[in-house]
């Protein structure tokens, strides 16, 4: 469906231009329909073995390599104090705003050898997919911190730029600045996962969840965008006999201070305006305990961000 949170899809009266940029980054109109769905079917998230080792959930990282790095040496000092193998799970919004989201990706897709780096999507990798597969007539990405990360490949284009641009020059430009690893690593992100322990099961995910739904039928939009206005996550009981009640762990909002007490924990305290990344610790047994990285903030080159009406673009 074409309008509001869906890009048109290939066919009728496309321009040849667009179904090239589709088979390009998507390799299939179906793709991009899964993508980009709103309010579609529903979607599974992975489970996560709690005795595995520990989890640590880190907040939107928006381009700020340098930070990920050094909470990343934070994480591994940690990890050594309790058994098996850390995984650091990266709650989306890896992209977009910060100064280096080119090599921060090239860092993710490096294995990590004293642990596992698993990433979920956000918000702003949806919306850097939108523009993939139709750039004119989802430009407000740029605003939105696209700017940001098409020059960190090498590619300074702006609003008015990219209206300057014939659609196949466009794709052109596109198709040859970014990597074919980085544009699979980002088709492929998943939508969260949940973490099963004796009193609580967690769930990872960018935004939010649906209370109402089970994690095996999960709503993209909620995943990714957070609930609507107005609404909250609120306490969720497990479904069915001995299930124990859900947590959220999320990013998306930024927040001066993480609330460990909170029911839907926020761990987003805005690394590329403040300078601090951080890391939610998850083990069996053990309180949640919070991880901080600090370093320089990074004002966007495009001035404040662009917030839209209804749905926050943080």
């Amino acid at each position: 469906m074409s309008g509001p949170g869906h890009p048109p899809v290939p066919g009728g009266q496309t321009n040849p231009w667009r179904r090239l940029l589709w088979k390009r980054f998507f390799g299939s109109p179906l793709l991009g329909r899964r993508l980009f769905g709103r309010g579609g079917e529903g979607v599974a998230l992975a489970p996560l073995d709690p005795d595995a080792g520990p989890v640590y959930a880190v907040g939107d990282i928006h381009g700020c390599r340098s930070l990920l790095a050094g909470l990343e040496e934070v994480i591994r000092a940690d990890a050594a104090a309790f058994p098996g193998r850390p995984r650091i799970v990266l709650l989306g919004d890896m992209i977009d705003r910060g100064p280096d989201v080119a090599g921060l990706i090239d860092d993710i897709l490096r294995p990590l050898p004293w642990g596992e780096r698993l990433a979920i999507r956000g918000n702003h990798e949806a919306m850097m997919l939108a523009f993939l597969a139709d750039p004119q007539r989802r430009g407000d990405w740029l605003t939105h911190g696209g700017y940001e990360t098409l020059r960190s490949y090498g590619l300074a284009l702006d609003p008015a730029g990219l209206a300057r641009l014939s659609g196949r020059r466009l794709g052109q430009m596109l198709a040859a600045h970014l990597p074919e690893s980085h544009l699979a690593w980002l088709r492929a992100l998943p939508h969260g996962f949940f973490l099963p322990m004796a009193e609580t099961t967690w769930v990872l995910a960018h935004a939010g969840q649906d209370p109402a739904r089970v994690l095996a039928d999960q709503p993209p939009d909620v995943l990714i965008w957070g609930q609507p206005p107005g609404q909250t996550s609120g306490r969720t009981e497990g479904h069915g006999q001995g299930t124990p009640p859900r947590r959220l762990v999320h990013g998306h909002v930024i927040r001066d201070e993480v609330d460990l007490s909170a029911q839907d924990i926020g761990v987003d305290t805005g690394a590329w305006r403040t300078g601090r990344l951080s890391a939610l610790r998850l083990v069996p047994g053990h309180p949640a305990q919070l991880l901080v990285q600090a370093g320089a903030a990074v004002p966007s080159a495009l001035g404040p961000p662009i917030v839209s009406t209804g749905i926050s673009a943080q």
